[in-house]
């Protein structure tokens, strides 16, 4: 099933978890820890301290070298969880997704992950590839795949036919509560359906006004 309906490029996530005594230190020990390219920025920790109340922040950042764009990583502890909230570019406007994770694993690897060792910690890196069933149920999936292929894919959902399997692809997303959204939904349609940009952006957009209506319907049954 994962394997028809593909898989997806996302942003990796790392969370590290254990007592508060030890991710209170979690900061120096990653410090200490840190390749000569990188550089942790307490002043930005300082600057942004009332924003996050008890919670406390973490930045770090490198330079851009080895392949990789100069970026800045910030994380969050909170209580006995601490995570990373953010990655951003330094001197571009925006980081691609394979850059993005690649600075994550950069840092994990060299100074997160030995630090959560010696802290007695627990360091988790999500994969940075995910099936589409993560985002659908099995049946819903069967539902798209059925529509995709059979459709008119210069006309969307106009044809009565097509329409119908695409109602029945909003209502299996529905009664499943499937987390699919537009973004994910566009780009399934680009990458494994071979639509077009035009009509995949129709048709996300469909979704979207068709999900929101068989919402407000329930509600208000």
């Amino acid at each position: 099933m994962d394997n028809d309906l593909g898989s997806f490029l996302v942003f990796r996530e790392l969370t590290v978890r254990g007592l508060y005594p030890a991710l209170e230190r979690l900061g120096g020990v990653i410090q200490e820890r840190l390749p000569a390219h990188w550089r942790r920025d307490t002043l930005k920790e300082r600057e942004n301290t009332r924003m996050f109340g008890d919670k406390s922040l973490l930045v770090f950042e490198r330079d851009g070298s080895s392949g990789l764009p100069a970026s800045g990583v910030a994380m969050l502890i909170d209580g006995e969880k601490a995570e990373v909230v953010n990655i951003v570019p330094l001197e571009k406007s925006q980081l691609s997704a394979k850059e993005y994770n690649a600075v994550l694993v950069e840092l994990t690897r060299t100074a997160i992950e030995p630090a959560a060792v010696a802290l007695g910690l627990k360091c988790e890196l999500t994969d940075d590839l995910k099936p589409f069933t993560a985002w659908v149920s099995p049946e819903a999936g069967d539902a798209l795949r059925r529509f995709s292929i059979l459709a008119n894919h210069g006309t969307g959902s106009s044809h009565p036919l097509d329409r119908e399997r695409w109602f029945a692809f909003l209502l299996c997303c529905h009664r499943d509560r499937c987390e699919l959204d537009t973004d994910m939904l566009q780009r399934w349609l680009m990458e494994q359906g071979d639509w077009s940009f035009e009509r995949a952006s129709d048709l996300a957009i469909e979704y979207e006004f068709g999900r929101g209506l068989l919402k407000f319907a329930e509600r208000n049954a």
